[in-house]
Formats: C-alpha cells, structure tokens, sequence
C-alpha cells in the first residue's frame, strides 16, 4: 500500500544524515503495520536497525532513548513468531474487533468508528501532494501504517530540497511535516499508544509504542 517510493542518498552533512535516520525509522514503523504479523520478525529487524540508526545520528542520547532499543531487541527473543502474530493481529486486526484500532478517526470522534471527518482531512493532505492510496488498499486514509509513510514523505521532500542546495522548498516541506504532526499524529497517537500500554499482553509492543512517542514527533524547521 506504500503511495510512493523514498530513496535516500547514504550521503550528506549531519542535518541531512539526520533527516535520512529520521525517515527511515518513519518508514520502518509503518512496515510494522502495514506488512501485518505474519511478517513481524522481518519488520521488526528493519525497525531496530533504523532506530539504531537514528540514535547514532543524534547529537545527544538519552538514556531512556537507549534503553527503547535495548527492549526491542530483548522483546523479540523467545518468543515464537506465531506467539507475536496472534498478539499482533487480536490488538490491531482481528477476526474479533480490534482491541487497538490502528485508525486515527477512532480516538478522535468518540465512537470507535471510522471513515470520519478526520479521514477526510488526511486524505486532502495526500491530495495537496497528489498521492492516493494503492489501488488494492482496503485501509482508510487513517490508517497508522500509512499516516507514518506520508510523515516519511514529507521528511524525504525536505531533505531533497537539502541536497538541492533549494533551502526555501526545504523548509516548506519541513513546516508541511509539523503542520501535519500538529493536526493528526500529535493528537491521536498518544492516546493510541495508551491503549497499548494498557491492552497489549507482550512487553513488544510496549515497547513499540514508546517508540513512538519518541520518534514521531516535531522537527526543528
């Protein structure tokens, strides 16, 4: 369902190699959703090694940041893919009502329901940029999975207009990404990550919503 394809030059200063940390941890949290349990050891691995990566790109590591990727990394061993899978699939899919809904409409209207006001919203966004989902998507425009690629999008626009030598388009997409930061992923993700706090029963995926608290968050601009 990825609405377009992010490549990253692997050179630049430290604001660009920052940017490329950034995105590529984005790009890996929304793989976690979007390729489903059956798929989470794959995921997973490609989550810890970009939020590695992003660590080391940072300037100063807190402790807490550290202790994120350490318990990822201890979370996924010994316990059996299918054991994650089935945690995975009663917090986020189903067959039952998802326990976790992964819609952002969800948290935001007071019904659990979705197709609201706020999907709207977020599709005029991808519109703004002329994206729209895959054809074979059967996800709302809300869906977790792809909010974070639109995030990663926006960064990767950013950090185009970088390696341009084009600061004014830069500095567009970097306001465009806190514009939608602000609206949507700042209001409803938190409480999103509450519930897996409160409803998950494997520590992994405690772990994964601290992970994004931590990471999906506002950029200097």
């Amino acid at each position: 369902m990825l609405m377009a394809e992010l490549v990253c030059s692997p050179e630049g200063d430290a604001q660009t190699l920052h940017l490329q940390a950034r995105i590529a941890t984005l790009m890996a949290l929304s793989g976690v959703f979007s390729a489903g349990g059956e798929n989470l050891q794959q995921t997973l691995t490609t989550l810890s090694e970009a939020y590695a990566q992003w660590l080391e790109e940072k300037e100063r590591v807190l402790a807490e940041e550290e202790e994120i990727l350490n318990q990822l990394l201890q979370a996924q061993k010994g316990k059996e893919k299918k054991t994650l899978g089935y945690e995975f699939n009663r917090l986020f899919v189903g067959p039952q009502s998802p326990t976790v809904p992964p819609y952002e409409s969800v948290y935001r209207h007071g019904e659990r329901l979705v197709m609201q006001k706020s999907t709207l919203d977020v599709r005029r966004w991808y519109r703004s940029e002329g994206l729209s989902l895959a054809g074979a998507s059967k996800e709302p425009d809300d869906y977790i999975a792809t909010e974070l690629e639109f995030a990663a999008y926006l960064l990767a626009k950013a950090l185009a207009g970088f390696q341009k030598n084009q600061p004014g388009e830069a500095e567009l997409y970097l306001k465009n990404y806190n514009a939608f930061y602000q609206e949507h992923l700042r209001i409803w993700l938190p409480r999103f990550v509450t519930g897996l706090f409160t409803q998950a029963r494997e520590p992994l995926f405690h772990v994964l919503g601290e992970m994004i608290l931590k990471t999906v968050r506002a950029v200097p601009s």
